[in-house]
């Protein structure tokens, strides 16, 4: 939580300000603090580096990822920030220089002096900088008691190992089992298991819900820290940008590009000096990372518009990344725009709702003709697999009702490099992408790696390319999702590659990369990535950025899909593999938050700034509304389907529909969040009209357009709201996250930009509030406006205003 400034803003009041613009909005300035100011501006300027610029070079694709330091020692590939090792000569840490070994890996060992440093790289003699990070890791040691003397084993499977119980040994010692643990500072979530029995810990009474109408109990390692520095963009003149400390910073490090540049601290003024270059790029970026010398700040992250820094939502373009909202539209059951390629499969054995129901390309393309997204305000769309899929009826459902499925759903591919007919052809999916560059969005396509149809003729001429089915102690490798990662399989029908054979590697990532050279695809999402090594990633994001090189134009977004914790999570993501994945875990919390009355915004605050450790404040980590593996969010909303039972089994032995307004209502505030935090807010279709069901395929219905009911409506046009104020309000894309407020039922935080405020005030459950709060003078907040048109009391330094239950608010 962030401490209240102590001088705050009325609304409607225009607070005085000293005649240097770079000074931090404050009621009182005197001509002393002016004149230090501009002397402050003078030694900035002489303390820029002196460079021959055109020495220059942007080896680098992108913004280089910082190094996150582990516990001891860390390895660093130098080839997920260069194109190759040849042109590589050095790095430098603090002091020490690194060498690369033959495979092109430094080993990076100890700590460094202070929570962010830098890292000198050289390649063909030209220094390129990467932010690095201090290890938040500590040694922690587990202790548990038996239920009784007669335990055998025990082991533990939690958010710290994946869920893994085979993956972290307990001893015993005395009476008790202890095992140590190195893990980030932190909230862990676990459950115990006594000879082969899940159990809870009876001696640990912390425990926390799990989602699923059970709970898991919880230990913290280390202890939070009282006061977590922050900074804010505040202002900018001519080649100068004013960031204003909130929380104590004492170090920064400011980068243009992969270059770091001069910047200068006093007070709780941070002033950064535009490079010359800057003007000569259409785009470019400084990022600042600070620290108070013992924890790490959040990170700034400024876009530059030909060396001035981007002030206006139109000055933006679709591969401004950070301004993406995005759409997931599952082809299948989205628009059916051309009947001449329905083909259901003909056998009785599949229910409706498990075969294939004839959306298609035409079909998304019809919707983006018609305007809907432009309504909705969507600029880019995510489309399920398209590649041609098995034929025929697979998998069994047998829980009362007995079903197989077709594969209208894209996932069991039965060749890589064609456009299953039932989707579409070849003519229609280039219709796609042009009509949608041409509204200006972009299209990403989901890829399918991990697995592949036993029908595929690559598997039947190379069946030694896939993991066993049958582990060595005779079990079957199916659905071992944590025990087995990387090998298991989803079902009997399809085989898992093995990663572990770089034929495989080679022959799949050139699969990948046959869709970016033939389609104008603006990026992939990833299926099953946590199951995939990293071989796979670092290898096709090398050919990915060498692409990119060679065709400066294009933008290629990479996120990935994979439940875990955070470590895990970011493990995937980075300079040499992905962009982002989805935040699964923020999703829970969201979910918990906004879709149960009885549970407070305490986790969700919890999760969302562990979020941003992990990731950044900046990042690009998607954001969803629900997906096609779990239950619709009205209907756990609402209450139509509960969080402890199977909701597959209640989407397939009964109809669920929407009960009355509340889940309407809930998944208005859950937008409003996702909309006004960072990431890359994803709406799953349908979610934007409250469509109802249970899980899979209940959560796969037929979308519609024309038979809203009144609360559809309301829905669709408080998302179009939400959308579009995401996108027309910088702030709310590079935004500086501050909690001004919170309680068990109302929380009140705001992202602000070079002026450019956004407050978001969220009030869960049926109580109407009167709340109030105050506004730092640092936001600049002085004029704001209620996005839901309520009317604002102003009193003295607070802002206070009255919420329905279930209501939010956006100022500004």
């Amino acid at each position: 939580m962030i401490r209240h400034e102590s001088t705050t803003v009325a609304i409607g009041v225009q607070p005085l300000r000293g005649y240097a613009p770079f000074i931090k909005s404050n009621p009182i300035h005197s001509m002393k603090q002016t004149i230090q100011i501009l002397a402050f501006i003078l030694l900035l300027a002489s303390c820029a580096e002196k460079k021959d610029e055109t020495h220059y070079a942007m080896h680098i694709v992108g913004l280089a990822s910082p190094i996150q330091l582990k516990f001891d020692s860390t390895l660093v590939y130098v080839t997920d920030y260069f194109p190759d090792m040849k042109g590589f000569n050095k790095a430098v840490l603090e002091g020490k220089t690194y060498m690369a070994d033959s495979l092109g890996r430094i080993y990076i060992t100890g700590t460094i002096t202070s929570p962010v440093s830098n890292l000198e790289a050289y390649y063909h003699e030209v220094r390129h900088d990467i932010p690095v990070f201090k290890s938040e890791k500590t040694k922690h040691t587990f202790t548990y008691k038996a239920s009784n003397e007669q335990v055998q084993v025990v082991e533990m499977s939690g958010s710290m190992n994946g869920w893994n119980r085979k993956a972290t040994a307990l001893i015993k010692e005395d009476d008790s089992w202890t095992t140590d643990l190195i893990l980030t500072k932190g909230l862990y979530q676990y459950r115990i298991w006594e000879d082969g029995k899940e159990v809870m810990d009876a001696n640990n009474t912390n425990t926390i819900s799990n989602g699923m109408g059970a709970f898991n109990n919880t230990f913290q390692v280390g202890s939070e820290a009282t006061s977590i520095p922050q900074m804010v963009s505040h202002s900018a003149k001519g080649n100068t940008i004013q960031l204003s400390s909130l929380e104590g910073v004492s170090h920064v490090n400011a980068y243009f590009e992969n270059k770091l540049i001069a910047s200068v601290i006093k007070g709780d003024s941070i002033l950064i000096e535009i490079p010359e270059e800057a003007k000569k790029m259409k785009r470019s970026h400084i990022r600042v990372y600070g620290d108070d010398g013992a924890n790490r700040s959040n990170d700034v992250l400024i876009p530059l518009a030909n060396g001035e820094v981007l002030t206006k939502a139109s000055q933006l373009e679709r591969s401004d990344l950070h301004s993406t909202v995005m759409y997931f539209v599952m082809v299948d059951r989205f628009v059916d725009g051309d009947a001449a390629n329905n083909r259901p499969t003909m056998n009785d054995s599949i229910l409706p709702q498990a075969n294939n129901l004839g959306g298609d390309l035409a079909g998304i393309t019809q919707k983006i003709k018609d305007g809907y997204f432009k309504n909705l305000g969507i600029n880019t769309v995510w489309i399920s697999p398209i590649t041609t899929n098995a034929e025929g009826s697979w998998g069994l459902w047998n829980k009362g009702i007995t079903s197989t499925f077709s594969a209208y759903h894209g996932y069991w591919p039965t060749a890589l490099r064609s456009i299953d007919n039932r989707f579409g052809n070849d003519a229609q999916m280039r219709e796609l992408l042009s009509v949608a560059h041409a509204n200006g969005m972009n299209v990403i396509l989901d890829y399918v790696a991990h697995h592949v149809h036993k029908d595929h003729p690559l598997y039947k001429q190379n069946p030694d390319w896939t993991t066993p089915l049958c582990l060595p102690d005779g079990r079957m490798n199916t659905e071992l999702w944590d025990e087995q990662r990387l090998t298991t399989w989803f079902d009997t029908f399809l085989p898992t590659w093995n990663f572990e054979n770089p034929q495989v590697i080679h022959a799949l990532t050139d699969t990948a990369m046959y869709w970016v050279e033939n389609y104008e695809l603006d990026g992939f999402r990833h299926d099953a990535t946590k199951h995939i090594r990293e071989e796979f990633w670092r290898e096709l994001t090398a050919k990915v950025k060498d692409y990119k090189r060679a065709h400066p134009e294009r933008n290629i977004y990479q996120v990935g899909e994979t439940y875990g914790n955070p470590e895990l999570i970011s493990s995937y993501i980075g300079s040499g593999q992905l962009d982002a994945q989805f935040d699964f875990n923020l999703y829970d919390a969201a979910v918990d938050a906004f879709a149960k009355n009885e549970t407070t915004f305490e986790n969700l605050q919890r999760v969302l700034k562990e979020s941003m450790k992990y990731y950044g404040s900046h990042h690009l980590m998607g954001n969803i509304t629900g997906n096609q593996d779990r239950a619709r969010f009205t209907s756990y909303a609402d209450g139509s389907v509960q969080f402890s039972e199977d909701a597959k089994l209640a989407g397939w032995t009964r109809t669920i529909d929407n009960k009355d307004s509340t889940g309407f209502q809930k998944m208005k505030m859950l937008s409003a969040f996702l909309m006004t935090t960072p990431g890359i807010p994803c709406i799953y279709y349908g979610d934007e009209i409250g469509m109802p069901g249970g899980n899979d395929p209940d959560n796969r219905r037929m979308m519609h357009f024309d038979d809203w009911n009144e609360w559809q409506q309301k829905l669709f046009d408080a998302e179009s709201a939400l959308v579009n104020l995401r996108r027309q309000n910088l702030a709310l894309t590079y935004g500086d996250l501050i909690s001004l407020y919170s309680d068990e039922t109302c929380w009140v935080y705001s992202r602000t930009y070079f002026g450019q405020t956004a407050i978001v005030v969220l009030n869960k459950g049926d109580k109407a509030r009167t709340i109030s709060f105050d506004v730092p003078a640092a936001l600049g907040a002085t004029q704001l406006t209620s996005l839901n048109g309520k009317q604002l009391v102003d009193v003295t330094k607070t802002v206070t205003l009255e919420l329905k239950g279930w209501e939010f608010e956006v100022l500004r």
